[in-house]
């Protein structure tokens, strides 16, 4: 049995990766670029190691735990909660594992009424009963916004946590996305945070490529037609396979949120925390901040490293800097400016009410995360159906 794979990007490897684990190892993988990993790419520059926007893998995902070795990734974990910036006051929002100060700390002080947080604990407590897979097969169309409301959180809180939170999350500023994707990202930032490989995030699909083979994928190789049993290539030579798998997509078939990630190195930080750090100011622009030197030293070369998010295109960085002065006075005037990634295809955007069917009607079999999720969790789900699809017709 011959496959051909269209695109080395999560979803694309995954499937790769589970066909052979079941016997199957005449795998060919187009990848138009110059390398595997997709959207997962780190690059580094003065030693900095700088993931394409900001990142994290969440551990919870039940996709990632099926292949992914964590103990070789040497995830570096955040800590759990956050920290809330709001008109020149910090805010603490923190999780039950931070220790019994910063829990009374959040009682008298977090975003919210004591109701609100009555109502997360409950939430939490809830989410650890609820399966993955049903969150998803609900039939209901409720945005994240219509959903918080219907859990009757107040309006301070909506306005001083989950509006920030989930802005970053989703990257969409109106909490349009639907409510099953926070139900989900929910469970899984409660049961085991947030975190990031010690060599950046494309130390994940590194770790794919490693057990199905370099000899398996050929960069720079654009495909300009394919059909379920074969693949075109720009130069016009054409490959025939038993099965086609499609495992990319274009701007032009679905629509993405955008984001923009700027880098700063600093001599000092404006505060000592692993948490990710949220902007709740009016008319904001920046969504979060993250110290990741503190998360994660490896980033850095010894300084600083600081990352910064805003939805939207931000090319320049005053719109940035206009914001953490408000948030961390005058010292970041001192920051210096390492790079900034626009990212057009960031999140897609996805009805959820559509089912993912892994054979499209032509024959071709399709994975990605814009079919399923909008996560690194979808991407591997979709490669490891479509592989499990064509495992069945042996």
């Amino acid at each position: 049995m011959k496959i051909g794979i269209i695109g080395a990007g999560l979803a694309g490897l995954t499937c790769a990766w589970y066909l052979k684990k079941n016997g199957i190892d005449n795998i060919v993988i187009f990848e138009a670029s110059d390398r595997a990993g997709g959207k997962l790419k780190t690059d580094i520059l003065e030693d900095y190691q700088l993931d394409r926007g900001f990142q994290v893998l969440l551990p919870a995902y039940p996709e990632t735990r099926k292949v992914l070795d964590y103990e070789k990734l040497q995830l570096q974990k955040f800590a759990k909660g956050s920290l809330i910036y709001k008109k020149e006051r910090i805010i603490p929002f923190y999780d039950l594992e931070n220790g019994l100060i910063p829990i009374l700390k959040t009682a008298i002080f977090g975003p919210g009424s004591l109701l609100d947080k009555l109502k997360i604990f409950i939430l939490k407590l809830k989410s650890s009963f609820i399966k993955v897979n049903d969150i998803f097969k609900k039939s209901s169309q409720l945005s994240s916004m219509g959903y918080l409301r219907q859990k009757g959180f107040s309006y301070k809180m909506i306005e001083e946590f989950w509006k920030p939170f989930y802005q970053g999350v989703f990257l969409e500023n109106n909490l349009d996305t639907d409510s099953k994707m926070l139900q989900f990202t929910f469970k899984m930032f409660s049961e085991a945070g947030a975190a990031v490989p010690k060599a950046g995030m494309e130390a994940i699909p590194k770790q794919l490529v490693e057990y199905i083979g370099n000899d398996k994928i050929k960069t720079n190789s654009k495909v300009v037609k394919y059909t379920k049993n074969s693949i075109t290539l720009d130069h016009e030579v054409t490959e025939g396979f038993d099965y086609v798998i499609l495992a990319c997509t274009t701007t032009e078939s679905t629509s993405y949120n955008v984001v923009t990630n700027m880098y700063f190195e600093a001599d000092k930080l404006p505060v000592n925390t692993k948490h990710v750090i949220l902007n709740a100011n009016d008319n904001r622009v920046v969504n979060n901040v993250v110290l990741l030197s503190n998360v994660a030293p490896s980033y850095s070369n010894g300084k600083h490293l600081i990352s910064v998010s805003a939805n939207g295109i931000h090319p320049n960085e005053s719109s940035f800097l206009m914001d953490l002065r408000k948030m961390f006075g005058e010292e970041v005037l001192t920051w210096r400016h390492l790079k900034t990634y626009v990212i057009k295809d960031a999140l897609p955007m996805i009805n959820y009410q559509i089912p993912y069917k892994p054979k499209s009607p032509d024959g071709v079999y399709r994975c990605g995360d814009y079919l399923l999720q909008a996560s690194i969790n979808g991407a591997m789900q979709s490669g490891r159906l479509v592989a499990e699809a064509i495992l069945k017709t042996k």
